[in-house]
């Protein structure tokens, strides 16, 4: 009886199909003889898939697709290869990571002041770049790193230098820029910032967090066409990664020009959600918001391609030694193993940052919050709770990124808040970073909560990914294959195994929890009749490989809104 209404359900449905075929124009493009991941609420896994326009139409069966051929129909034979969603990165910063592209990179490599010094005189003999700018470093590995005055000023004394490490959070300038930004041993540290001084109380030329902006807003910026250009490329780089959709996680209004000028131009292939970055955060919560609210309106370009309707809030820094802007519960180990007075800087008030999240989530917002370290995590969730006890319950998908550490305690508050968990698990490895800046400075017992993926899944939460790019690669294969293993690569010993997710739980938080994340699960993230055609092809059936092989995978075609904006010419 099952096998019978099975057949005449299959009749029906390719019935249903001619019949639509014939009342409606043909496909414009279908693909049959596929693996089409759907990522809908059952996670099928279908044949074929037709798009009109910009949308899709069918997925089904290779009969059932067929059906909705006509004369001028492109057909695609993808003869078994795995077909995506198109991939959606919920952390990341297109606007401003792209403008590092070109300058002289250190690659995020471990190296001494010597080491970096000799790189830093190999650029500037190959690229020396216009005299009367400022030159730029940028991927400075910070782990471990001191560098003084004297050290900077020895690679460059007479032109504005700055150093800018790897971790987002960190840049060093020489004497000249910290003239140039007018940073002087009477400069007041800013909220939520460090500026480093020597015994002597002068400047070292280090800049933390926040304090880093001041030589950053100093520095005179390249002609606005040149930053497009940028921009451009690196979104053409993204979508041969399979990326088609974008949260940027930090935006002011000169990068949305950025973004405003590529779409006014019809060269904006890539969805942009982004999130307006709250500054000087002291200030009233109704003032701050206010701002917001006018951004939202500024930037509510298009729905499906440009829109700000997020907000973000730097709760602390990084964890890693020397920097330690991470908020911690409790405090930082010296190198001994013993606890130090330092638990990481307080960037808000507790009530402070109650009234902003609570004023955002009325006015409709998105929040985004930064937290690395425990206590940054606790006081995000004590903020949302607050939130949820002003305003009731909403539809606002706020989240919390990074996540590094996170006290067990808390585990189960991200399901009863409903606060999703934006994690960048490209970072859950046991590299430098983990192991010789972070660990011996948290010690054993902390440290068995680093990238807890696991444990929040396990407590219920939405997990989604992320890059955080330009901190680290945007290839989400590599992200995939790390949350997996937890692993660099093979045979290396892992960090928290424990803590790893399954493939299809890591594919979910890049395509329909993101899309999720992002407001816009009933136009992309899985591939259904009615959204938006946005896919990609892979080379390999990445839920049959060795997980350590997924950062071999390749996108042969990504397709945006059912155009191709991207094909493999190589294979």
């Amino acid at each position: 009886m099952k096998i019978h209404l099975a057949i005449i359900m299959s009749v029906v449905s390719l019935a249903f199909a001619v019949i639509a075929a014939a009342a409606d124009p043909p496909a414009d493009l279908v693909l049959l003889h596929g693996r089409i991941h759907t990522e809908d609420a059952s996670r099928s896994v279908a044949q074929a898939l037709a798009i009109r326009g910009n949308k899709i139409v069918a997925v089904g069966t290779d009969q059932l697709v067929s059906a909705l051929k006509g004369p001028d129909t492109q057909e695609i034979d993808l003869e078994g290869r795995v077909v995506l969603p198109g991939i959606i990165d919920a952390h990341t910063h297109p606007a401003e990571s792209a403008q590092d592209l070109g300058k002289c990179s250190l690659e995020d490599k471990i190296l001494a002041p010597a080491e970096i010094k000799a790189k830093v005189a190999v650029c500037l003999k190959e690229n020396p770049g216009n005299s009367a700018l400022w030159f730029e470093v940028v991927k400075v590995n910070p782990s471990g790193l001191t560098l003084s005055l004297r050290d900077l000023n020895s690679m460059l004394a007479d032109r504005p230098m700055l150093l800018n490490g790897a971790d987002g959070h960190t840049v060093w300038a020489n004497s000249a820029a910290l003239r140039a930004a007018h940073i002087r041993a009477a400069t007041h540290d800013p909220a939520g910032g460090r500026i480093e001084h020597d015994a002597s109380g002068r400047p070292t030329g280090t800049l933390r967090d926040v304090a880093a902006e001041i030589a950053l807003r100093a520095e005179p910026k390249p002609s606005l066409d040149f930053e497009v250009s940028q921009l451009d490329k690196a979104f053409d780089a993204m979508r041969t990664v399979g990326i088609t959709s974008v949260q940027d996680a930090d935006t002011n209004d000169h990068q949305m020009q950025l973004y405003r000028r590529l779409y006014d131009t019809h060269r904006l292939n890539m969805r942009v959600r982004a999130s307006f970055g709250l500054k000087d955060t002291y200030r009233p919560a109704d003032v701050l918001i206010g701002e917001a609210v006018q951004f939202r309106s500024k930037w509510a370009i298009d729905p499906d391609f440009l829109r700000a309707d997020a907000v973000k809030i730097f709760a602390d820094g990084v964890v890693e030694f020397p920097s330690q802007t991470a908020a911690l519960l409790e405090p930082y180990l010296d190198a001994g193993g013993h606890p130090t007075n330092n638990r990481g800087p307080t960037y808000f008030t507790q009530d402070q940052l109650n009234r902003i999240v609570s004023a955002a989530d009325a006015a409709g917002f998105t929040v985004h919050i930064h937290a690395i370290g425990d206590r940054a995590v606790r006081s995000a969730l004590d903020a949302f709770a607050d939130a949820r006890r002003r305003n009731g319950t909403r539809d606002g998908r706020d989240q919390i990124a990074h996540l590094e550490l996170i006290n067990p305690a808390d585990f189960p508050r991200f399901k009863e808040l409903d606060v999703i968990a934006n994690f960048q698990l490209l970072w859950a490895e046991r590299d430098p970073y983990i192991v010789k800046a972070t660990l011996p400075y948290l010690g054993a017992e902390r440290s068995q909560y680093l990238y807890p993926a696991r444990s929040l899944w396990d407590a219920g939460a939405l997990l989604v990914g992320g890059s955080d790019w330009g901190v680290s690669t945007f290839n989400p294969f590599e992200a995939m294959e790390h949350a997996v293993t937890r692993c660099e690569v093979r045979g290396r010993e892992p960090l928290l195994p424990e803590q790893s997710i399954g493939l299809q739980d890591v594919v979910d938080a890049y395509t329909i929890n993101a899309a999720y994340a992002l407001k816009q699960e009933h136009t992309t993230g899985s591939l259904e009749p009615g959204k938006l055609g946005d896919f990609i092809v892979l080379d390999r059936d990445i839920f049959a490989i060795d997980p350590f092989d997924l950062h071999s995978t390749r996108v042969l075609a990504t397709y945006l809104d059912g155009r191709e904006v991207y094909a493999d010419r190589t294979q």
